[in-house]
């Protein structure tokens, strides 16, 4: 991504957009959300939309951003992620239709929300699309090298898992865990609607993997207990377990790689989404 790349820079082609605009969009701020992207609500004559400019560190190993748009595409024609309204040739940043958020505090999360976003998952598991198997164990192997290479690793309990996550993974890996096309990154802040209707954005981690690490991933994040998951999806409650016990390991790595650049975006101040 060009780090020099501005949003308004990124509307001088909004005539291209797949949108019947009458006038150029203006910004009318950041939306919070993305850790990895910069994301801005767009305003034209009332027509809102949504710019994320894309972050150089948000894919997976041997992941691509075409991959990525393919997959939304694939998603946004079930009724599962937003339309895309353009997306650059040059992968810097993507055009969304915006979707008006009301979903409440994590702490205000019920059950029928709850529902909406497991069911959400499950179709996403069901999408026919070209995408990437993902290797898990290269994942977190190349988040160990950023690690190392910039000796970070000063957590004795950190360096304590790596084996036994290892073997874990493995474990899960060989199970018979069902798989299919997963969105791997089911934080709060990647859905947006209501409880009647929500949808998936994001979709950089998207590729073929275990099912179970969407729902462990989802319990993790948004603090469900595995019972109420087990109850809807069916899912064996061991593999759950072991699911959000290496999604834990995952986030602390991650935030162990991203701690300096965290920090720094607790002084800004986003725009919420749904404003």
């Amino acid at each position: 991504m060009d780090k020099s790349l501005r949003p308004e820079n990124a509307l001088n082609n909004w005539h291209q957009w797949d949108v019947d605009l009458n006038t150029r969009p203006v910004t009318l701020g950041p939306l919070e959300g993305g850790r990895s992207n910069r994301s801005f609500l767009l305003d034209s004559d009332g027509t809102k939309m949504v710019l994320r400019i894309n972050g150089a560190s948000a894919l997976l190993p041997d992941a691509n951003r075409n991959s990525e748009f393919s997959i939304w595409r694939a998603a946004a024609k079930q009724g599962i992620a937003p339309p895309l309204l353009y997306v650059d040739p040059d992968a810097n940043y993507l055009v969304s239709t915006y979707i008006n958020n009301e979903l409440p505090p994590k702490s205000q999360i019920d059950e029928a929300l709850v529902a909406q976003a497991l069911k959400l998952l499950s179709h996403c598991h069901q999408l026919d699309v070209e995408a990437p198997d993902v290797d898990y164990i290269n994942h977190i192997e190349q988040y160990w090298a950023i690690i190392e290479a910039k000796g970070q690793v000063s957590d004795p309990n950190l360096l304590r898992q790596r084996e036994p996550m290892r073997l874990l993974l493995d474990s899960l890996i060989n199970s018979d865990t069902p798989t299919g096309l997963c969105h791997h990154d089911p934080v709060i802040t990647n859905f947006v609607g209501n409880k009647n209707r929500l949808y998936l954005i994001d979709w950089e981690y998207a590729a073929r993997g275990l099912q179970v690490m969407d729902y462990a991933a989802l319990g993790v994040e948004w603090k469900i207990a595995d019972a109420i998951i087990i109850g809807r999806i069916g899912i064996d409650p061991e593999l759950l377990a072991m699911a959000r016990e290496f999604y834990r390991y995952e986030c602390l790595l991650w935030e162990v790689i991203n701690r300096d650049r965290l920090c720094r975006s607790l002084l800004q101040e986003p725009h919420p989404r749904g404003d």
